[in-house]
């Protein structure tokens, strides 16, 4: 049996593998390791790597949000969007682009957003899976209302790119991919320093209690890890769903529970899972582009149902 740092490498390699394919498709395609012509070149270097590298933070910042709050409220079926997490988060970058403008206002609209989303959640998380996850539903409605009403204050130019920051954008990310990068390695590291007292409260609050975790202290880092990372992701890139859910379930499936091989597996699927996501989207309609979160939908939406019916089965 290969052992959880084998298949960490493993999954490293998918990465390595991803960014690679990504920087190779688009509208034509282009070795990234040939000696290609000068156009293709400057193509790599000034339009597909920065993107790539983009489409690898938010993916990884997605990924890790997700195993975070799968583990706060106990449930595989939590994500970032799902929970109304990203919904939140999409009102506050709203009402920043709409108050404020700039590249920055978003990110901390986004932010601060995520975490009142988070927050507004928590209360139903003692209420049992299927309550949690209709609350969560709710609230992604209500989130989803105010961020319609806001569109509907915005003039013509903040609309125009409200809106295709909303329909999931990396092309256009306003922060720089070392925010991005230096965030979620801060953001892995912390996660993984605390290993041992998630896995504690993957058990259950009353195990990780007796065994002198400080459920309280933990679920306030959770929400503020959680929030950040999500605040993070959905600024860079509007509303890209799904991968929060899938990566963090597929990632257990193969490695294990362990948060120190889970989080750095998770970041890592997760890059490769939107790297390619994004990919396709710039290819299979070329020269156009789909929306990145079209591509997670069709993948997340089957994922999501399959999900629901193996935990009835499981249920009963």
């Amino acid at each position: 049996m290969q052992s959880p740092w084998s298949r960490l490498v493993l999954v490293a390699l998918f990465a390595a593998g991803s960014v690679a394919l990504g920087l190779a498709m688009g509208e034509r395609w282009i070795d990234p390791f040939g000696s290609g012509s000068t156009m293709d070149a400057v193509i790599l270097e000034s339009l597909r790597w920065p993107r790539v590298m983009s489409a690898a933070a938010v993916g990884a910042l997605l990924a890790m949000s997700g195993a975070w709050l799968q583990t706060l409220v106990g449930n595989p079926l939590a994500e970032p969007y799902i929970l109304g997490v990203a919904g939140s988060g999409s009102v506050g970058a709203i009402i920043a682009i709409a108050l404020v403008g700039g590249a920055i206002a978003p990110a901390i609209g986004a932010f601060l957003g995520a975490v009142v989303g988070t927050l507004a959640v928590l209360p139903f998380v003692r209420l049992g899976p299927t309550r949690l996850l209709l609350a969560g539903v709710v609230l992604a409605a209500l989130w989803g209302a105010m961020v319609a009403l806001a569109l509907s204050q915005l003039g013509d130019p903040e609309l125009r790119r409200a809106v295709q920051w909303m329909l999931g954008d990396l092309g256009s990310n306003p922060l720089p991919n070392w925010l991005l990068y230096g965030a979620g390695a801060l953001a892995l590291a912390i996660g993984v320093a605390l290993g041992r007292d998630l896995d504690r409260l993957a058990l259950g609050e009353v195990h990780a209690a007796t065994l002198g975790t400080s459920v309280a202290w933990l679920r306030l880092v959770l929400v503020l890890l959680a929030s950040a990372t999500t605040g993070l992701a959905v600024a860079a890139a509007g509303t890209v769903g799904f991968v929060g859910l899938i990566v963090p379930h597929a990632v257990r499936l193969l490695i294990g529970s362990p948060h120190r091989f889970l989080l750095p597996a998770s970041a890592l699927c997760g890059a490769g899972l939107l790297v390619l996501a994004d990919a396709t989207a710039r290819a299979i309609v070329a020269p156009a582009e789909l929306p990145v979160g079209v591509m997670t939908a069709l993948l997340g939406v089957p994922t999501f149902l399959w999900l629901l019916v193996r935990r009835s089965q499981w249920s009963s």
